[in-house]
Parts: C-alpha cells; sequence; structure tokens
C-alpha cells in the first residue's frame, strides 16, 4: 500500500489533522465552518515548515488581510466603488511582491479572504468582526492540531527546498491580475449570490501565472480538479443521506474520503502531488460547506459545480481568444514581410 513508513505517516497525518478539524467545525457554534476545512487543508498539503513559526508565517498575511478588508469594508460600506478601488491596490500590491513560485503561491490565500470579507460584508447578515474572530480561531485551531500530528507521526528530515531567482514582475501581468480578478469582484458585487465567491479560488490561482502557458496548465487542472471534487462530494451526499445526525458515522465516511486521497497524494510524483492536493480541497469545501451534520447539501453541491465549470469555460475561453489575436497578429506580421 505504502513504499516508505514516511508516506503512510504522511498519508495518517493529512487525514486525522483535516477530518478533525472539520469534525470540530461540525460541533463548534461556527457561523462559518468553511474555515476548519480551508485551512488545515492548506496546512497539510502546501506548508513545508511545521514549526510553531513556520505555521505562524503560513497564516499571518491571510489573517491580516481579511482584517484590512474588514476595516476596508465597513470604513466605505456605502461606497462600494472605494472598496472595489482599495481592492485593486492590495490585488497589485500582492502580484507585486510574488516575484518567486513559492511567493505566487503564498499569493493565493490573502486575496481570496480578502475577496470573501469584500462580499460578504456585502450580502451577508453575518456580523463580520464575528467572522474575523472565526477566521483567526480556526487559524489557531488549525495550527494545534496539526503540531499534535506532527508530534505523534514525526517528519522525516525534509531536504532544504530549492531557492530560485527572483524574477521582475512586469507591469503587464500585474496589470492582467487586476483585469481578472477585479473583474471578478465586479460581478460578485454586483450580484447576490454568495456561493460564487469561492470559484474565486481559480480564478485566482490562474490570474497570477507568468506566461500563457502556466495559465492554460492552471485552468486545465483546475477543471479537472474542481469538477472531479464536487463529484467525490456529491457521492459523500449520497451515502451518507437519512444519517447526517449521527456523528460518528459522519466521521468515519469523511475519514476514509480523505485518507483514499491522501494516500493517492503521497504516493504520486511530485508533478501530480499539486492535482490531488486540489482534487482534495475541492472536495473538503463542498462537503463543510453544504453537508453538515443536519443537511443533505447535493443541490447546492451541483450548484457550486455549475458555477465552477461556467467560471473555468470563461477562463478557458479567454485562453483561446487571446490565442486566436496571437495567431492572427503573427500571420499579418508574415504577409507584411512577404509583401516587402
Amino acid at each position: 500500500m505504502f513504499k516508505t513508513l514516511s508516506q503512510r505517516n504522511e498519508a495518517i497525518r493529512i487525514t486525522l489533522v483535516i477530518t478533525l478539524c472539520m469534525l470540530l467545525g461540525q460541533m463548534l457554534d461556527f457561523e462559518s465552518t468553511v474555515y476548519l476545512a480551508l485551512y488545515p487543508t492548506i496546512a497539510m498539503t502546501k506548508v513545508k515548515d511545521y514549526s510553531w513559526l513556520g505555521l505562524l508565517k503560513t497564516f499571518a498575511p491571510t489573517f491580516i488581510a481579511a482584517c484590512i478588508a474588514l476595516i476596508v469594508a465597513e470604513t466605505f460600506q456605502s461606497h462600494p466603488f472605494i472598496v472595489w478601488t482599495i481592492s485593486l491596490l492590495f490585488i497589485d500590491y500582492m502580484r507585486k511582491k510574488a516575484d518567486t513560485p513559492a511567493k505566487l503561491g503564498a499569493a493565493i490565500m490573502p486575496i481570496f479572504n480578502w475577496v470573501l470579507i469584500v462580499i460578504f460584508s456585502q450580502f451577508s447578515s453575518q456580523s463580520m468582526p464575528d467572522r474575523i474572530d472565526e477566521v483567526g480561531l480556526s487559524m489557531l485551531i488549525t495550527i494545534i492540531i496539526a503540531k499534535m500530528m506532527v508530534a505523534l507521526f514525526p517528519l522525516e528530515k525534509q531536504p532544504s527546498p530549492p531557492t530560485f531567482n527572483r524574477t521582475k514582475v512586469t507591469y503587464k501581468q500585474r496589470l492582467l491580475t487586476m483585469a481578472f480578478i477585479g473583474t471578478g469582484i465586479v460581478v460578485l458585487m454586483n450580484i447576490d449570490l454568495i456561493s460564487a465567491t469561492f470559484c474565486m479560488v481559480p480564478v485566482i490561482a490562474a490570474a497570477i501565472q507568468v506566461d500563457k502557458k502556466r495559465y492554460q496548465q492552471v485552468v486545465s487542472r483546475r477543471f479537472i480538479t474542481q469538477i472531479s471534487g464536487c463529484a467525490i462530494a456529491m457521492v459523500m451526499s449520497i451515502a451518507i443521506a437519512g444519517h447526517q445526525t449521527i456523528l460518528s458515522y459522519y466521521a468515519l465516511i469523511l475519514g476514509v474520503a480523505i485518507f483514499a486521497m491522501a494516500m493517492a497524494m503521497v504516493r504520486s510524483s511530485n508533478t501530480d502531488r499539486d492535482t490531488h492536493s486540489d482534487a482534495m480541497l475541492a472536495t473538503v469545501l463542498p462537503i463543510q460547506l453544504y453537508l453538515g451534520t443536519s443537511g443533505f447539501g447535493l443541490e447546492s453541491i451541483l450548484l457550486r459545480a455549475w458555477e465552477l465549470a461556467v467560471t473555468l469555460g470563461i477562463l478557458f475561453l479567454v485562453f483561446q481568444l487571446s490565442k486566436i489575436r496571437e495567431n492572427h497578429v503573427d500571420w499579418s506580421q508574415f504577409n507584411t514581410r512577404v509583401r516587402n
């Protein structure tokens, strides 16, 4: 089943941390339990340094971004254009600082949490300061449980992460990032469809890429992982139907599903690891959002799958249109040279 003890320990760590956090999300009286699926999945699939300082460095930018977004949204609540403008400045700042692959990946969560706070402050009836409290508590719970599981199932000594040379972020890259994410924020600020806010994750991931090839790779991979994640969540919804109030049964189905995905991830190559981790995140988010111990959630998961398919379809269409334009320009230049 596992080639090494390290793989087994990693799969168990991932399963226990995500499952325990999601169960606490069901048991605690949080209005936004989704953070107790989002943060543990990020921690166990993306983080390399599980020291206290390493985990704090991972979550601190996201928490700071959420706090600043709350101040902006509350201060300019009656002036959405100002909120949108400040959001663009924040996005540009984050993109300008992301001059290595590691920083690019780390920029996704702060930007996404900024968008969440801005959109939810406009349409949600929930108290936004309470939401910030839940963000902080979810991060703290994630860090504590992650540290406990790392102590129980120790990590092997990890090789030093590769060092990447900094590359200058061009104005074109910054402009495209603002255009993609800013357009998404405008749409969300003008439609009362809070569930579509979570479709911004693949938009942000695609918008911050450095070239068209990586943009296409991200969109293609996210289409597979996001839709398959919703499909797995629907299967779980059907399996749990009628037994939502039995927490032990819910925990068993959840744990088995996460362990199966974790096992596939730890046994995969480095190039396929991101695909498995994205699929895991795409699975646990709709489960925590819609499949509670008292709800069925199938209709909401189907809606999420449809929203994601439309969003990713638009991103792919943008790529195809830019490719057609690029080919047209190349052909025009070729004809000009032939005539000369």
